[in-house]
C-alpha cells in the first residue's frame, strides 16, 4: 500500500503468479499483509473469500447475477458500511469499525423531539407572532409545515438512514456534483453553533444570579432591563444608554460592531462551562447523546406545564390570549410573513442542517422512520403553540399591571427570554423557584439542540476520515475548543450586536437552498421511485404519489419563490446596522451556500469530464485501497481487470462520460 501511495511501480518478480485460466487481479498485486480482510459470500461458491476489495469482489469472474455486477450507484445504496468506514478501518488488513447504533428506536425519537425543540419554540416563534399578525400567522406556519416541512423531514430520515453516513457524504454518493451540499449545511452549523452557545452561558449566568432572594432584577433592584444590559452585558456605554440600536445613534458605536470592547469575563467563564457540557455530551457519540436527551428533552415539557397552569391564572392573561388567537388576515398579504414562516420551520424542525441525516445514519436499517417524519414536527410546532400561550398569558398580565398595550410593547427574541420572562417571574411568589425552573428548561433546550448541531460536524469530520488517527474524544474536544475561541467574540461588551448580526444572516438563504437542492436530488437523480422503493423495503410503508409528486415540482418551486423573497427582503430591508456590519452578513450568508455551485463547477471542469481525457477510475479506486486520489499509479489505472467490479474491462464501457 505504501508503494501504491508513492506511486512506485514494483518489479513483475515480485508479483504473486495469478491461477491459470483467471485474469490477475489488482488485488493479487498488493502485498499480502495489505490485501483487504472483508469476507463475503461468493455466490459462484458458496463460500467465503477474502480477496476482494469490498463486498464485490468475490472472485475475478462473477455471475451476471451476483451483486457484484450492479450498477455501482446500487451497490453503494444497498452497502450498509460507508466509504467512510472502509476508510476508518485505518491500516490495511483491519477491520473497519461497525457504525455505532442507538441502543432502541425510542430513544432515536427522544434525541429527534430534544433537537427539533429549542430555543426557537420559546422565544423565537411567540416574537413571531407577535410582528407578524398574531393568530394569523399560524396559517402559513400550518402550510409551511405540511408543504414543506414534514416532507423534507421525511426525506433527510430516509437517506440518512439507507446509507448509512452523515449529511456531508450522504449527497455526494447520490451524484458527485452535489457534494458542496452536505459541506453547505455543515458550514451553517458550524457558524450557527459558536453563537448559539453563548445563549446556553447567559441561561447558566441567570440560572446562577437567580439563586437568591430577592432575585437581582426584581423592580426594587433597578428592574430586569438594567440587569440584563449592565450587569450581564454589560454593553452600555453610559446609564442612560441602550444596546439597542435606535437609528439615532451613530456607528461606530461603542461598544459595538467595529470596536467590540473587552471580554466580559463573567460571562467567559459561563460560556467555557457550557462547552465543557457539550463536550461531555458528544464524546461518546449517540451513546452519550441519547442518555443526555431523555432528560433535555423531556424536563422542559414539565416546566412548560408549570408555567402554562400559573400563566393563565394570571390577571390579565385573558387580554395577551386574545391577542395571540385573534387573526389579522390583512397581513397575509405581505410576502415577508411567508417568508418569516418558512424561516421558523427550517430553524425549528432543523431540517436542512444535516442533523436529522447524521442521526438517522445511527439508526438500525428497518427503523420505521415514517412514523418519526410526523410525530416529530407535530409535537414540535404543538411545543411551539403551548409556548405562545404561556408568553402571551404573561404579556397580558404585564399588560394590565403597567397599563401599556400589547400592541406598544417591544418583543425581540433575546430581551423576551431575559427581559419580559425575568420581569414577570420577579413578580410570583416563591420567584426563586419559578427562576430556577425557567432558566433550567431554558439551559436544557439550548444544550439539546446545541450538541445535537455539533454531533452533526463532528459525524461530518468522522466520516470524511479527517483526523483519522486520533481517537474521537480527541476529535471533539479539538472541536470544541475551536468553537469556545471563535465564540467569545459574542461575550464582548459589543457581543450581543454580533449575535444579531449572524442570526440575522448566517443561514436563512443557505437553508432554502439547501433544502430545494435535496428535493431536486432525491426526485430527479436518485429517483422518487427509487426512494419510495427504499423507504417500503427499510419501514414496510408505502409513501403516496402526491408526495413524490410534491418533492419533484411542488417544493422545488415553492422553495425557490421563497429563496427569491427572501433575497430581496435581507438586500433591500431596514437593518438596524452600520454598511459594513450588511456587508459581514453578506459574506456570512454566502460562505455558507457557495459551497453547493463551487463543487458543482469543480466536478463539471474536471480534467477527466472533457472529452479526450484519460478516464482514471480514481474515485472508487482510491477510496477502496486508501491511496490519495492524485497518486494512482498508472499500471493500476490502466489494470486489465476493473478493481471494483472484478470483471474483465472488456465487458464494459469506459469512457470520459461515464466515469467509474
Amino acid at each position: 500500500l505504501r508503494r501504491l501511495q508513492q506511486g512506485v511501480a514494483r518489479s513483475p518478480s515480485s508479483r504473486p503468479t495469478p491461477r491459470r485460466g483467471r485474469p490477475p487481479s489488482i488485488a493479487a498485486r498488493l502485498p499480502a499483509p495489505c490485501r483487504p480482510r472483508v469476507c463475503t459470500r461468493c455466490p459462484s461458491r458458496g463460500t467465503r473469500s477474502k480477496r476482494g476489495l469490498g463486498a464485490s469482489m468475490c472472485e475475478a469472474q462473477m455471475p451476471a447475477q451476483s451483486s457484484s455486477l450492479q450498477p455501482p450507484e446500487a451497490r453503494l445504496g444497498n452497502s450498509s458500511m460507508g466509504e467512510a468506514q472502509m476508510a476508518a478501518g485505518g491500516a490495511c488488513g483491519k477491520p473497519p469499525k461497525p457504525r455505532p447504533k442507538w441502543r432502541s428506536s425510542t430513544e432515536f425519537t427522544i434525541a429527534c423531539i430534544g433537537y427539533a425543540v429549542g430555543l426557537g419554540n420559546f422565544w423565537r416563534f411567540p416574537s413571531l407572532c407577535f410582528n407578524n399578525g398574531g393568530g394569523a400567522f399560524l396559517v402559513p406556519y400550518v402550510i409551511v409545515l405540511l408543504l414543506i416541512g414534514m416532507p423534507i423531514f421525511l426525506l433527510e430520515l430516509g437517506m440518512g438512514q439507507k446509507f448509512q453516513v452523515g449529511g456531508g457524504e450522504i449527497w455526494q454518493r447520490v451524484h458527485p456534483t452535489l457534494k458542496g451540499v452536505g459541506i453547505a449545511s455543515t458550514i451553517a452549523s458550524f457558524i450557527v453553533c459558536c453563537y448559539y452557545n453563548v445563549v446556553v452561558a447567559w441561561a447558566l449566568w441567570y440560572l446562577f444570579r437567580g439563586m437568591a432572594s430577592p432575585l437581582p432584577w426584581d423592580p426594587r433592584l433597578g428592574g430586569a432591563l438594567e440587569f440584563w444590559e449592565v450587569e450581564t452585558l454589560h454593553c452600555r456605554a453610559h446609564t442612560n444608554a441602550s444596546c439597542n440600536w435606535d437609528g439615532d445613534t451613530r456607528w461606530p458605536q461603542r461598544p459595538g460592531i467595529a470596536h467590540p470592547g473587552e471580554l466580559v469575563w463573567p460571562l467567559v467563564g459561563c460560556l467555557a462551562l457550557a462547552w465543557l457540557l457539550v463536550w461531555l455530551c458528544v464524546v461518546k457519540g449517540v451513546h452519550s447523546a441519547g442518555k443526555v436527551a431523555w432528560f433535555t428533552a423531556l424536563f422542559p415539557y414539565a416546566v412548560l406545564a408549570i408555567m402554562l397552569v400559573r400563566g393563565l391564572s394570571l390577571e390579565g392573561a385573558a387580554v395577551g390570549l386574545q391577542w395571540y388567537l385573534t387573526p389579522r388576515f390583512d397581513r397575509l398579504s405581505d410576502p415577508g410573513v411567508w417568508v418569516a414562516a418558512a424561516s421558523q420551520i427550517f430553524y425549528s424542525l432543523g431540517i436542512g442542517w444535516g442533523t436529522l441525516p447524521a442521526f438517522a445514519s445511527y439508526n438500525s436499517h428497518h427503523h420505521n422512520f415514517t412514523r418519526d417524519a410526523w410525530v416529530v414536527p407535530l409535537i414540535n410546532c404543538g411545543t411551539s403553540f403551548l409556548a405562545g400561550l404561556v408568553v402571551f398569558a404573561v404579556l397580558g398580565n404585564l399588560s394590565v399591571s403597567s397599563g401599556v398595550p400589547i400592541d406598544e410593547m417591544e418583543i425581540e427574541g433575546s430581551g423576551l427570554a431575559f427581559v419580559v420572562y425575568p420581569a414577570a417571574i420577579a413578580t410570583l411568589p416563591a420567584s426563586p423557584i419559578f427562576s430556577f425552573l425557567f432558566f433550567l428548561m431554558l439551559l436544557c433546550l439550548g444544550l439539546d439542540s446545541q450538541f445535537s448541531m455539533v454531533e452533526t460536524v463532528l459525524t461530518h469530520i468522522v466520516d470524511a476520515g479527517i483526523g483519522r488517527r486520533f481517537k474521537r474524544a480527541h476529535r471533539s474536544i479539538a472541536l470544541c475548543a475551536c468553537m469556545f475561541v471563535l465564540s467569545l467574540l459574542f461575550v464582548t461588551r459589543g457581543g450581543l450586536y454580533w449575535v444579531q448580526l449572524v442570526d440575522g444572516f448566517a443561514a436563512n438563504l443557505t437553508l432554502f437552498v439547501v433544502g430545494a437542492v435535496e428535493c431536486v436530488a432525491v426526485a430527479w437523480i436518485y429517483g422518487a421511485d427509487r426512494f419510495a422503493a427504499d423507504a417500503l423495503e427499510m419501514t414496510g410503508a408505502r409513501i403516496p404519489k402526491p408526495l413524490l409528486w410534491n418533492y419533484k415540482y411542488l417544493i422545488p418551486l415553492l422553495l425557490a419563490s421563497l429563496t427569491a423573497q427572501a433575497f430581496v427582503s435581507t438586500a433591500l430591508g431596514e437593518h438596524h446596522l452600520p454598511p459594513y456590519g450588511i456587508a459581514i452578513g453578506w459574506c456570512l450568508a454566502l460562505v455558507s451556500a457557495l459551497p453547493i455551485p463551487a463543487y458543482a463547477l469543480q466536478y463539471a471542469c474536471a480534467p477527466e469530464r472533457r472529452i479526450g481525457a484519460p478516464c482514471l477510475p480514481r474515485d472508487l479506486l482510491s477510496r477502496s485501497v486508501g491511496v490519495p486520489k492524485t497518486s494512482v499509479p498508472h499500471e493500476v489505472a490502466t489494470a486489465s481487470v476493473d478493481i471494483e467490479f472484478g470483471r474483465p474491462r472488456g465487458q464494459r464501457t469506459v469512457g470520459p462520460d461515464r466515469p467509474l
